[in-house]
């Protein structure tokens, strides 16, 4: 199954976002409208946080499994690229399936969208 999941993320990133593939001239222009609207929908820079804990909220959780979240911010750089400390942030979710990572790697196709009903908070 793992590795299942890693090959469908190679073909993301090679199809959709050119890495390790073909170059595709809209990469910079798809990149410059993220960034325009993700600039307007997180102006305060609380809103991110909220968003992590709206996601949580709305996570699949096995059943009998008590939710948790959990924030940790170390000194440390984990992710060697400078940063004088990292976001570290742990949820027991039963994890991404690929309709979920699609999405996630998408622009409006939350697969949230239309699920108010079922108790789901947020569809960005």
């Amino acid at each position: 199954m793992e590795a299942a999941a890693r090959e469908h993320i190679e073909e993301i990133r090679r199809t959709k976002f050119s890495i390790g593939g073909d170059h595709n001239p809209l990469i910079e222009d798809l990149h410059q409208a993220v960034k325009n609207l993700s600039a307007e929908l997180y102006a305060k820079d609380v809103h991110f946080l909220m968003e992590l804990i709206q996601n949580a909220e709305d996570n699949d959780y096995l059943e009998g499994v008590d939710p948790s979240l959990e924030f940790v911010i170390t000194s440390e750089d984990i992710t060697n690229t400078g940063v004088p400390a990292t976001l570290l942030i742990f949820n027991n979710e039963k994890g991404f399936s690929s309709k979920n990572i699609d999405s996630i790697c998408s622009v409006g196709r939350s697969t949230k969208k239309g699920n108010r009903k079922h108790g789901y908070i947020g569809e960005k």
